[in-house]
């Protein structure tokens, strides 16, 4: 009986734990399960709200892309140059021939009366894509172009400004032996002439420089171009780079054909780079230009042509066209993050010069600047920028339509 009742005892004892503990295991699994529903009727997804839901949908209906390939009239937004001002167009665009004929014809005007007009005719797949052919035509008048000096003493007390009216006509055949890789030349005739500047803030070019200090200020003559170019182009996207690189070369020849006095030969390098971090979401963009200007013995090479470093194009501390020679040197680095759909940030560093040769370029005392860029966009394309550069020569805001570099 003892022996008996001993036995069910220890039954029931190991018993009682099991059976206590099948309550609290379900009491537990419902309270999980009533909190995982609490935080699915909590927890939403993200609704995008003002600017970016509206740049969203500009990306998500490709509209950015529709103004860039459809045929038919669209619009142009910017100005035909830097330093231009705000302004826009329309044009009007046409395949032909099975597609293989493009024909683009664009105007354009801005708040300061820059004025545009463009006509191009191309054949881009002859022999499958391995060939390339193609015409322009150009009228443009800019009243107001920005003249300091030359050479990397100028002042900026010597700002003044000038009108420039050019007719370019010419043509192009290249070779794309690859799909990233495009050599060829181009030809054509330009006509610039020069006239007092309309920026009632500074004075007119004439007022403070002479044909000597701005050569080719007094007579303008026709000039006939030749270039030879190559260009090797990895991006992932041509107007957003997140990785890959460009890389362009021309050699050129500029021919006085009337007063036998402003012919010159120029090299113009470019590289750029752009490094991804992760996912693409932040970059490291790198970019570089060299070009330089050579005239022969009594050649002279005008003022108009010279390049330049100063503004949002190139080292952005400065104003427009600040520093002119026949030689400048200039490096542009750029971190860049995702802000939110739609929106990059960017952190800048430029450093440039300018020299008579590009020998005394001097690599050690480069002119500086930093600062700060805004970018709206898309996957595909930059479409509107703010850059606020500093470290030069105060601080200078550039709003443009497209990208940097």
């Amino acid at each position: 009986m003892t022996r008996a009742l001993g036995s069910a005892l220890v039954c029931l004892f190991l018993a009682g734990p099991a059976t206590a503990q099948e309550p609290e295991a379900a009491t537990r699994a419902e309270l999980l399960a009533k909190m995982r529903a609490q935080k699915a009727q909590v927890v939403r997804p993200y609704q995008p709200k003002g600017l970016e839901k509206l740049l969203l949908y500009v990306d998500e209906h490709r509209l950015i892309d529709r103004l860039t390939v459809a045929d038919g009239w669209y619009p142009t937004f910017g100005g035909p140059i830097t330093g231009s001002g705000i302004g826009g167009g329309v044009g009007y665009r046409r395949h032909f021939l099975h597609d293989e004929l493009f024909v683009d014809v664009t105007g354009r005007l801005t708040a300061k009366l820059y004025k545009e007009l463009l006509a191009a005719a191309t054949y881009p797949s002859v022999q499958e894509g391995l060939l390339e052919f193609g015409a322009a035509l150009a009228w443009r008048d800019y009243p107001q172009e920005d003249f300091f000096g030359t050479g990397s003493e100028s002042l900026s007390e010597r700002h003044t400004n000038y009108a420039l009216q050019m007719t370019d006509i010419g043509g192009h055949a290249a070779v794309k032996p690859r799909s990233w890789l495009r050599f060829g030349g181009r030809v054509g005739v330009v006509a610039p002439t020069i006239d007092r500047g309309t920026d009632s803030r500074v004075p007119s070019i004439e007022d403070l420089f002479t044909d000597a200090d701005a050569p080719g200020l007094a007579q303008q003559p026709d000039f006939l171009y030749k270039d030879l170019f190559a260009t090797a182009d990895s991006r992932d996207q041509v107007g957003n780079p997140r990785s890959g690189g460009l890389f362009m070369a021309t050699y050129g020849w500029r021919t006085d054909r009337d007063l036998d006095r402003y012919s010159f030969r120029q090299l113009d390098v470019e590289a750029a780079h752009f490094f991804p971090i992760f996912d693409k979401k932040r970059v490291i963009a790198v970019r570089s230009r060299l070009v330089a200007t050579d005239a022969g013995e009594g050649q002279q090479v005008p003022f108009y042509f010279l390049p330049y470093i100063g503004g949002s194009k190139t080292v952005r501390g400065f104003e427009e066209f600040r520093f002119r020679d026949r030689s400048v040197f200039f490096v542009n680095v750029e971190y860049r993050w995702e802000a939110f759909a739609a929106l990059d940030m960017a952190l800048f560093v430029d450093a440039g010069d300018v020299r008579h040769e590009w020998r005394d370029i001097d690599l050690a005392h480069l002119k500086t600047s930093y600062g700060v860029g805004f970018r709206f966009n898309t996957y595909k394309n930059v479409f509107m920028r703010l850059d606020i550069g500093t470290g030069g020569e105060g601080t200078q805001l550039f709003f443009k339509f497209g990208r940097a570099f």
